[in-house]
């Protein structure tokens, strides 16, 4: 994308935006179709609403810099270039960040905004999973991880698969 689209000969850091996909939404119903105990449990498949709306560039921001660019850096955008660079603000129909956390400031007022489904991660589950669940055998008997296990399926989705191919 950037290097089709953007000169980036003067870029000294890329911007991304931040999606906040709160943990206290409920699980997406797809994780207890997997077969997968590792993709299951990936909290990058279960938790797949997400804020409407992002934040903007430079307020919860996330960025990648250069760092030979680069005279002071930040939490959320880089305070000051060496002369001639710049921050580039990757437009979120490139890119976003996935910030998977709790509500801030304590409570779960944060699950009452407007929000989206958004599983573009899942474009990524068999490798990530792949990966992580590598890792995870590598480290479970030196760690002494439990097995993992996959979801108990809701009663509510399964009634409600019941009643959809009772529909049919």
């Amino acid at each position: 994308y950037m290097n089709h689209r953007l000169n980036t000969r003067t870029t000294g850091a890329y911007s991304f935006q931040n999606a906040f996909f709160y943990l206290q939404w409920d699980d997406d119903d797809a994780v207890y179709e997997l077969d997968d105990p590792v993709a299951a449990n990936l909290v990058t498949m279960r938790k797949t609403r997400r804020r409407s709306k992002l934040h903007p560039h430079k307020q919860r921001s996330k960025y990648i810099c250069r760092p030979e660019l680069t005279v002071e850096a930040g939490n959320h955008f880089v305070w000051e270039f060496e002369p001639g660079h710049n921050t580039l603000n990757v437009p979120a129909d490139a890119a976003i960040l996935h910030h998977y956390r709790i509500c801030e400031f304590g409570g779960d007022d944060c699950i009452k905004t407007a929000s989206v489904v958004d599983k573009t991660a899942y474009r990524y589950k068999d490798v990530l999973a792949t990966a992580v669940g590598a890792q995870y055998d590598r480290l479970k008997t030196r760690c002494d991880l439990a097995e993992l296990r996959l979801p108990q399926a809701r009663v509510f989705n399964k009634l409600m698969s019941l009643l959809n191919a009772g529909q049919r």
